[in-house]
């Protein structure tokens, strides 16, 4: 279930708490969650830490609810497992050679994948399929996006720029305090473009203009020479029949 700070990922006495906390990368994701998927950071929160994974940094912890570049969203418990920081240990040093720094992909292994992995360690359960839905999709074209983009990621300790975007174009929030950015988004395509008509554009619409002028021209022309014929013909009959008189 959805809730607030919950038991913050501590002890109970039903064991250790596990706390799935999920963030937005993007202003888009207003209109994604509703329809089930969204661009997402997650990480896992257990005994007053945040777990995650990044590129360059492999697995790594942090404060909970506070993931630079990022804005949260909800905290989502999970359940609980037998056992504390010793078994939580043993979990993530299992998991950090498959997680290292240099295996991110951000459709084949994510932040979210990571989560995934570690709540299955822990609980023998998934995480909710919104939060890494998209990837998933994505993975049907993941040949089609740059190396660059699928390598980096946008949240984590080497996430590139402190204004928030990495630099593989990534829309994503403005880092916490971060004023002058807060909100922005870098567009992952980007360009000067050219306007239709204009200087150095290869636009056909001035060439087409030109052809049809040249067309008009050559029509009247046509027109002309066979008023000219025509007119020939009439004379050519007449002096014809004054010759048979």
């Amino acid at each position: 279930m959805s809730g607030g700070r919950g038991y913050e990922g501590g002890r109970t006495r039903m064991g250790t708490v596990v706390i799935l906390n999920v963030y937005d990368l993007s202003p888009v994701n207003d209109y994604l969650y509703a329809m089930g998927m969204g661009l997402h950071h997650s990480g896992v929160e257990i005994l007053g830490k945040e777990y995650s994974f990044a590129s360059g940094g492999g697995v790594f912890d942090s404060t909970p609810k506070d993931a630079p570049g990022a804005k949260f969203r909800e905290s989502i418990e999970l359940g609980s497992f037998d056992g504390g920081q010793a078994e939580l240990s043993s979990a993530i040093s299992d998991l950090r050679e498959e997680f290292g720094p240099d295996r991110y992909n951000l459709i084949k292994r994510n932040c979210n994948h990571f989560a995934n992995a570690l709540v299955w360690r822990l609980l023998r359960r998934t995480i909710p399929g919104h939060v890494n839905r998209l990837a998933n999709i994505g993975q049907c074209c993941s040949c089609l996006l740059p190396r660059k983009l699928l390598e980096e990621s946008p949240v984590g300790p080497n996430a590139g720029g402190s204004g928030g975007s990495s630099s593989s174009g990534f829309q994503v929030y403005g880092r916490p305090g971060d004023k002058k950015n807060e909100g922005s988004s870098i567009a992952a395509f980007s360009g000067s473009g050219q306007t239709l008509g204009s200087r150095g554009s290869t636009s056909r619409v001035p060439l087409l203009s030109s052809w049809r002028k040249g067309d008009k021209k050559d029509d009247l022309t046509d027109r002309r020479e066979k008023a000219r014929l025509a007119a020939l013909n009439r004379m050519n009959a007449q002096n014809a029949g004054s010759d048979r008189e």
